[in-house]
């Protein structure tokens, strides 16, 4: 899942802290070195954009690249039902779906191996982010409930979608820790400017 790199538009906390154009850099360096990090994976790379429309897919185009990704639109409505959409979508003609950010260090093939490899035992893979939310999701069947009516962006993500998961009787692995940058103090200090 990535958005459009427009100032005001992406990282937004982080915005406030170093600034619009500053906040973009950033994104745009996370952005890029996660689908370099993922391209020629054992798995198809399909990058799902924000907001929908050829502009959009044309400046991903040039930010990321084309070679080993597919370009799709998200659907409207909050990150749940987008990412529903995205696992509805995809998992008709995929055995297994992963659904990643952009805003990850660290993030790697291994990282996606290790989903795809729980996945055997568990219903559900959730990569846990520092911040109380989660990096990753990996389903083989589609369980929209565990997206509806969870509140986005606060510390409570992960806490909502085990609970969501517990109570449609799902099998949670949970990968390691990552951070999620939305603050300064969140950025690795190579991507910082000098």
């Amino acid at each position: 899942f990535a958005k459009a790199p427009t100032p005001g538009r992406v990282k937004t906390r982080l915005a406030r802290e170093a600034g619009a154009q500053e906040a973009v850099r950033i994104y745009r360096s996370l952005g890029r070195s996660t689908i370099d990090a993922l391209r020629g994976g054992p798995f198809r790379l399909i990058v799902y954009v924000d907001p929908p429309g050829e502009d959009t897919i044309s400046a991903m185009d040039a930010w990321l690249g084309t070679p080993g990704i597919e370009y799709r639109p998200q659907a409207e409505g909050d990150l749940g039902t987008r990412m529903a959409s995205a696992f509805a979508e995809c998992l008709k003609d995929a055995e297994a779906v992963c659904i990643v950010g952009t805003d990850i260090p660290g993030i790697s093939q291994k990282t996606v191996v290790a989903a795809f490899d729980a996945l055997e035992t568990r219903g559900v893979v959730l990569g846990p982010s520092q911040d109380g939310g989660y990096y990753l999701v990996a389903m083989m069947e589609e369980h929209p409930e565990l997206f509806a009516g969870v509140p986005w962006s606060t510390g409570s993500v992960l806490d909502a979608t085990l609970e969501r998961a517990t109570r449609s009787a799902l099998q949670v692995a949970l990968l390691d820790t990552k951070t999620d940058v939305d603050t300064l103090a969140d950025v690795p200090a190579e991507l910082l400017a000098v």
